[in-house]
C-alpha cells in the first residue's frame, strides 16, 4: 500500500477548510436568528467539523478534498475505516497544533493518522476498488 504525497494531502486539506467554512457561514446566518449564541456556536462547531470528518470518512472513506485529489482513508489492511477509527481521527485533530504534524513528519502521516492507525492513499496508484466500501 503506497501512501499519497504530502502536497496532495495539503491541497485536500485546503479544499476541506473551504467546504467547512461555507458550512460555518450557513450556520452563522442561522445563529443570527436564534438566542443563546455561545452555546449554539460551540454546538455548531462540534456538529459541522466533527460531523463532516467523521461521517464523510466513515461512510465514503473520503472528504470533499480527498474526492478532488483522488485519495482516501483506509485502515492498516487497506480496507474501509471503522466508525471507531473515524472518531479517533477526528478526536486527534483537536490536539493543539495537530494540523502542523503533517508538515513536521518525515512521511505523509499526521498525528490523526498515527493515533487512529489509518492511512491516506492515492486511489489510482493503489488500484482501489469500491469492493468492501
Amino acid at each position: 500500500m503506497k501512501e499519497t504525497r504530502k502536497r496532495k494531502r495539503l491541497y485536500g486539506f485546503i479544499v476541506d477548510l473551504v467546504v467547512i467554512g461555507l458550512l460555518m457561514e450557513i450556520t452563522f446566518r442561522l445563529e443570527e436568528l436564534m438566542t443563546y449564541q455561545t452555546a449554539i456556536r460551540a454546538l455548531r462547531v462540534a456538529i459541522v467539523f466533527g460531523g463532516y470528518h467523521i461521517l464523510m470518512e466513515y461512510f465514503l472513506g473520503k472528504t470533499v478534498g480527498k474526492f478532488v485529489f483522488k485519495t482516501r482513508v483506509v485502515n492498516k489492511d487497506g480496507n474501509r475505516i471503522s466508525l471507531k477509527e473515524a472518531v479517533i481521527r477526528f478526536g486527534s485533530r483537536l490536539i493543539p497544533f495537530e494540523f502542523a504534524s503533517l508538515a513536521l513528519g518525515i512521511d505523509a502521516r499526521a498525528w490523526h493518522d498515527v493515533l487512529s492507525k489509518t492511512y491516506v492513499i492515492d486511489e489510482e496508484k493503489n488500484n482501489f476498488s469500491q469492493q468492501g466500501v
